[in-house]
């Protein structure tokens, strides 16, 4: 495998990824913007209008019947957010060329249609055709609806909005159901030529081979888009507030659920990563084998550490009777770390999961662009084999003091109406 990383603008990145095992090839290209309540149902709603036509292929039908015709081609769309940032990102996958029987050229003709579909959608009057913007308009309408369906993911979420509110990553990053009702295709597609003009564009490129003319084909199309956006600081610490703010809401679940956020200033990832797996990212970490399993106070108990807010999340499954005594054995465990209760086997054990977790970085292409899309993020670029070198040298010491460093922040529970 091979890694390299170019600028093909000021504010356009690419890296390539290459590996002669893959018999396919993805391209993704994502346009990142700062997330805010006034332009993300707008950048959603435009990112998700341009997967299924272009100005050469405006029918559906004609579009994945071209698709198909490539032996299967793929075009996709998708919203994500990272920290403060919403990630529009659309791309495509392909088979190898290489497998090609009359020896057409898959991949390129591929990316061409991908490019087209940023580049020259299928516009009419200055606005998204208007069929399948209402099918992408729909589409992230159900998105923002089965948000509280998964009830785990929603507590987190509102846990977020406390935990994160006046700061940009409070916010959805389809936006919300109010603001989704304003977009228009007319404004949905102004939204698209910002994003071209104005985003931080990352570009994540694997194949199997080598292609010259693939990055000059991306060199030449986006040095023509004007690009004028900004380079984004993606680590950016949530301030911590002077007192725990609490917030219960009751629903119409069969299980309570709690989330409880601690957020710290210290400043050392590693350390934050190797405590966050003892505390209860493992089985055999402190919540899932004393609070979850000894103690018997919830269903699921874990916690996750959040690298561009510098935080720690545990959430849980629990019955309403039990919140408090969860609440308190939860912080009691993070005692028992700062303590020093924990063992050099846990610390090993531990290391062993991020072996087992990095050994499969690579094993699909995916992996490798959310490996160094991480990279890009965070503004340091590691193999997975440096980063584990990094978290064997974090001692006793720095997991202790990142411990005491913690401090309550958020307290969110759902509590249901049975109980």
């Amino acid at each position: 495998m091979t890694y390299e990383r170019i600028r093909l603008a000021e504010n356009i990145g690419l890296s390539e990824i290459i590996d002669s095992k893959f018999k396919t090839g993805v391209l993704e290209i994502d346009f990142i913007t700062p997330l805010s309540p006034e332009t993300s149902s707008q950048n959603a709603s435009a990112i998700c209008s341009i997967n299924m036509t272009n100005s050469k292929y405006p029918s559906i039908t004609e579009f994945f019947s071209k698709l198909n015709s490539l032996y299967g081609s793929n075009i996709f769309s998708r919203v994500n957010r990272i920290s403060d940032f919403q990630i529009n990102s659309i791309g495509a996958s392909w088979l190898d060329s290489k497998y090609a029987l009359e020896g057409e050229d898959i991949e390129t003709e591929t990316i061409k249609m991908l490019l087209d579909c940023i580049f020259s959608p299928d516009i009419r009057d200055n606005a998204f055709n208007q069929n399948v913007f209402e099918i992408a308009k729909k589409d992230i309408q159900a998105k923002i609806d089965s948000e509280i369906n998964n009830k785990r993911g929603y507590a987190v979420r509102q846990a977020s909005k406390i935990a994160f509110r006046g700061e940009p990553a409070e916010n959805n990053s389809y936006g919300t159901s109010e603001t989704l009702k304003e977009v228009t295709s007319e404004s949905a597609y102004s939204a698209l030529q910002n994003l071209i003009r104005n985003s931080q564009i990352e570009i994540s490129y694997v194949s199997a081979q080598k292609n010259d003319k693939i990055r000059k084909l991306l060199s030449e199309t986006f040095g023509k888009s004007g690009n004028k956006g900004n380079t984004y600081k993606f680590i950016n610490f949530s301030p911590i507030k002077q007192t725990a703010e609490e917030f219960t809401e009751t629903l119409d679940v069969n299980q309570s659920k709690m989330v409880l956020v601690f957020k710290t200033k210290k400043d050392d990832k590693y350390a934050m990563k190797m405590l966050s797996a003892l505390y209860g990212e493992t089985p055999f970490s402190k919540l899932f084998a004393n609070v979850r399993e000894k103690m018997s106070l919830c269903y699921y108990c874990s916690s996750s550490f959040s690298r561009a807010k510098n935080c720690i999340f545990v959430d849980c499954g629990v019955e309403t009777k039990n919140i408090e005594t969860a609440r308190n054995a939860i912080i009691g465990q993070l005692d028992e770390i700062i303590s020093g209760n924990f063992s050099d086997d846990d610390m090993q054990n531990v290391l062993l999961a991020f072996e087992n977790s990095f050994s499969g970085i690579g094993d699909t292409a995916g992996s490798y662009i959310n490996w160094y899309k991480s990279a890009v993020y965070e503004g340091e670029y590691l193999t997975p084999e440096q980063t584990l070198e990094k978290y064997r040298n974090v001692t006793r010491e720095r997991i202790i003091e990142c411990a005491k460093s913690l401090v309550l922040d958020t307290v969110y529970v759902m509590k249901s109406k049975e109980e």
